[in-house]
């Protein structure tokens, strides 16, 4: 059967009824999750920011509930508005409480791996685990906060981009495998291919900012999401779906 992912992130939540830069962040949430749930998806995966500023127990508490019993999994990225400790206690994930949070999961046939890249690299304790399941399931889609590469917008791609990328390139590149990276982080949308490597940026629930600015400016998009679907053919599809704010 087809396997059909949802992708969420960046939702930059506050307390109950503050606005971030005049925007419901919350209620863009909603209608997103409330149009994704619809399609009936096989898994969520929802890739960091979770929070606007500095990262509140309470924001991760009220997500946990407005998530409620989705039925499917959901998997978790932290980005770098997290907090480890503070996702691992909503959560219930496993691991120490400052760990980096990274994981493998078998979904619908196909393998996915976690990364955790909320301190803006990705340490060599996770380069060491990621070169061992390539290894073993070469075959891997990838899940991060960060794009591991720039894609030519300049402003997050100047001030924001992953650290330190040199070992975790070689080890997504070594081996030629087309592989899929599903990314968050630049508020934006595009795709980008890089040697064997195509990455899927997905739009933030939260606020956009112009892909074409040196400086930080925000642009007014409806909050949007990515709908990943792999065929029984063996097709795979990235649907870019926006929705009423």
């Amino acid at each position: 059967m087809a396997l059909r992912i949802i992708q969420i992130t960046d939702l930059h939540l506050l307390e109950a009824g503050r606005l971030l830069m005049g925007l419901d962040v919350e209620k863009r949430f909603r209608s997103v999750l409330a149009d994704a749930r619809a399609l009936e998806p096989d898994a969520y995966f929802l890739t960091g920011d979770f929070c606007a500023h500095e990262p509140q127990a309470g924001v991760y508490d009220r997500l946990k509930n407005l998530l409620g019993d989705l039925g499917v999994p959901v998997c978790i990225t932290a980005g770098n508005h997290d907090s480890r400790e503070m996702l691992r206690h909503a959560f219930d994930l496993g691991g120490a409480a400052q760990d980096p949070i990274y994981y493998h999961r078998q979904i619908g046939g196909r393998s996915f791996l976690f990364l955790d890249t909320s301190m803006g690299i990705v340490d060599d304790a996770q380069l060491d685990w990621l070169s061992d399941r390539l290894a073993a399931y070469p075959e891997s889609e990838i899940v991060m906060h960060h794009p591991p590469v720039q894609l030519g917008i300049p402003f997050m791609d100047g001030k924001y981009p992953l650290r330190g990328t040199e070992r975790l390139h070689e080890i997504l590149t070594a081996d030629g495998v087309t592989r899929r990276i599903f990314c968050g982080h630049y508020h934006s949308v595009r795709v980008v291919t890089h040697r064997n490597l195509q990455v899927y940026l997905c739009p933030p629930t939260s606020f956009f900012i112009d892909a074409r600015a040196e400086e930080f400016l925000l642009r007014e998009r409806n909050p949007a999401y990515h709908y990943l679907e792999w065929t029984d053919d063996g097709d795979f599809r990235c649907a870019n779906i926006v929705v009423a704010a």
